[in-house]
């Protein structure tokens, strides 16, 4: 009895399966074939605004207020490189690349701008001229004096040491004075200087 009792529970599964299976396919099958038409017309309709003259636009990368500025700076007397980074200002904030390069062109000739994004902007520089990390010492009024190097390369006068004119110093030193000594460091400026004040 009890064999015959699963027998027939299986039977009443199998047949409930094939019918739900038969009823499934029947009915989605329908549908399946339905949406095919729907996606047809969705291409049809989207095919005729195309020809309205609609497109989509890529929007251009432009600067924002986030946009790091780094230039490299070489100085063809030195060899040095001096990087200098700074936020975007409000002048070129909003630009595009394009905008940006004429900008430059046009305000900066001799900036080359290297690489272009949102989050970094990249710009290269060549000076003809000593880096601002120099001291020149040289002659001011007949005294021995120590210059600076300005932003443009100019000789700014530092300290003069009037109790020591060229005229005590032999010919060959007043001759390197009046050239102007390059001196690379603070520490190199004064070992420098105890030479010619000592």
């Amino acid at each position: 009895m009890k064999k015959r009792y699963v027998v027939l529970v299986f039977i009443a599964c199998l047949t409930m399966f094939l019918i739900s299976f038969y009823y499934g396919y029947r009915f989605t099958g329908k549908k399946i074939s339905k949406r095919p038409d729907v996606r047809d017309e969705w291409i049809v309709e989207n095919s005729k605004d195309k020809s309205d003259g609609l497109e989509i636009v890529k929007e251009d990368v432009r600067i924002s207020p986030n946009t790091i500025i780094e230039k490299n700076i070489y100085y063809t007397q030195c060899n040095h490189t001096l990087k200098d980074k700074c936020k975007a200002d409000g002048k070129i904030i909003n630009m595009t690349e394009k905008e940006y390069k004429d900008y430059m062109n046009k305000n900066y000739p001799d900036v080359e701008v290297i690489s272009f994004s949102i989050q970094n902007i990249f710009l290269r520089e060549e000076r003809n001229y000593l880096c601002p990390n120099h001291y020149i010492i040289g002659e001011s009024d007949g005294k021995i004096a120590i210059f600076k190097i300005g932003d443009n390369g100019e000789k700014i006068l530092n300290k003069v040491y009037k109790d020591y004119p060229l005229s005590l110093l032999k010919e060959i030193d007043q001759k390197k004075l009046r050239e102007g000594i390059v001196i690379d460091s603070e520490e190199e400026l004064s070992n420098v200087l105890e030479n010619f004040i000592s």
